[in-house]
């Protein structure tokens, strides 16, 4: 029995492996924007909020997906799934550098939503869940730090291949790293526990926790508490967690202004707004891990509270640096320590502890629509409020508000959850 459950704890860390594989993938696809916007824009005579659509198509693509995702991937094999989902994504990365008009980056767009509906902030979310029932907060931000380690290099990486090789050909050489390294590996070892024929990891410890099999039974109903779909839409708690989690879509997006901030706003050169998203991602990966551990010993409350505070320094930073450019980099790793992991982490734990564990997948399939909707209808706007000002001062204050709103919002879900928990004695 010990040599069966060290094999199940095996299996689910090479699951973790192939997670952070996939986050390799779609870190390269999250730079895609980044330091192309201000060549791209020059060359085709472009307005900023033009480019910008390009991440508004991915999102709307990917909540029109997203309830059809959420069933494909607990119903049919992983590897099917995930591995042609994330090629799409390459190629579409890939053909970024044959268009001669913006229009074909919109064609792209579809191609990278379609595939990140099934491989990115919701894929990622249930995978784990999937293969941890303990430790998951402190998995999830391994690997989500792994990706913004990722995130770093491909930074670093396409500013340098944009100034020697030109915008068009980082675009064609980026897109094949991964399908050399990280497709074989995943499409090899990417299963679910049913495949396997195991159970998830830490889910036999609540067997462990007592020697009462009433212990023991109340141990495991613990740990696989939840609401179904149909009883989360009539509840409160519902509404307020999945508003807490919309705060973070539309806020977490800011960072990804940053080197645009520096190139465009600041009058900096490309190679140095890529050095300041790279500090910015430096924050991110510190965080990954602080923030995971965090919420597994001080729980998510916690968490929303280390998001709004460093998202407020950073950006009150980033204002700042406009009279005092020395601000810059400092601001960058504070934002970092809150910025995207505040979405891709914080939000889903968020949503897992207010509805709970056992039917989880089916509800954040649902919550992820709305996220991706409104981070699509907010894109145009917050381009577009650049293009009308030339300054990102109101970009950088929404996303302080709307991490205030995310703690506020999140908090109130929480003590409903508690409630409705103490009441239903679960």
């Amino acid at each position: 029995m010990k040599k069966a459950n060290m094999q199940e704890k095996h299996y689910a860390w090479t699951i973790m492996v192939c997670c952070i594989l996939i986050y390799f993938s779609t870190s390269i696809i999250n730079v895609s924007i980044g330091n192309f916007v201000t060549p791209v824009v020059e060359e085709f005579g472009i307005l900023v909020r033009q480019m910008t659509i390009v991440s508004g198509i991915e999102c709307a693509v990917m909540a029109v997906l997203y309830p059809v995702a959420g069933r494909i991937l607990t119903t049919y094999k992983l590897k099917l799934v995930v591995v042609p989902a994330l090629f799409l994504m390459l190629l579409g990365m890939f053909l970024m550098g044959s268009y001669q008009s913006i229009n074909g980056f919109y064609v792209s767009a579809v191609m990278i939503g379609i595939g990140s509906a099934f491989t990115q902030y919701m894929a990622m979310p249930l995978i784990i869940n999937m293969w941890f029932k303990k430790k998951t907060g402190t998995v999830l931000g391994i690997c989500v730090a792994s990706g913004n380690a990722f995130t770093i290099l491909f930074t670093l990486l396409s500013a340098q291949l944009i100034e020697h090789l030109g915008w068009r050909s980082a675009y064609h050489i980026l897109p094949l790293l991964p399908v050399v390294i990280a497709l074989p590996y995943v499409f090899l070892h990417l299963k679910s526990p049913e495949e396997m024929k195991c159970s998830p990891y830490g889910q036999e410890e609540a067997g462990s926790l007592s020697g009462s099999p009433a212990r023991a039974g109340e141990a495991r109903l613990q740990q696989s508490w939840g609401v179904t779909r149909k009883q989360a839409v009539v509840m409160p708690m519902f509404y307020f967690a999945w508003v807490a989690c919309l705060c973070y879509s539309v806020g977490s997006s800011m960072p990804g202004y940053i080197a645009t901030f520096a190139t465009m706003e600041l009058g900096t050169s490309v190679s140095y707004g890529s050095v300041a998203a790279c500090i910015c991602s430096i924050g991110s990966v510190i965080s990954g891990f602080l923030l995971g551990r965090l919420n597994d010993r001080y729980g998510v409350k916690a968490g929303m509270a280390w998001g709004v505070g460093f998202m407020t320094l950073g950006m009150m930073g980033m204002i700042l640096s406009k009279q005092y450019p020395l601000f810059l980099l400092p601001a960058c790793l504070l934002t970092g320590f809150a910025g995207l992991n505040m979405y891709s982490m914080q939000a889903p734990l968020i949503a897992r502890t207010v509805v709970g564990d056992r039917y989880y997948s089916d509800i954040w399939a649902v919550m992820m629509i709305g996220n991706s909707m409104i981070a699509a209808v907010f894109s145009v706007p917050l381009g577009a409020i650049y293009d009308a000002t030339g300054s990102y001062t109101i970009d950088f204050l929404i996303a302080i508000i709307t991490f205030a709103g995310a703690m506020v919002f999140g908090c109130i879900a929480l003590k409903l959850s508690q409630s409705y928990r103490n009441r239903k004695g679960a």
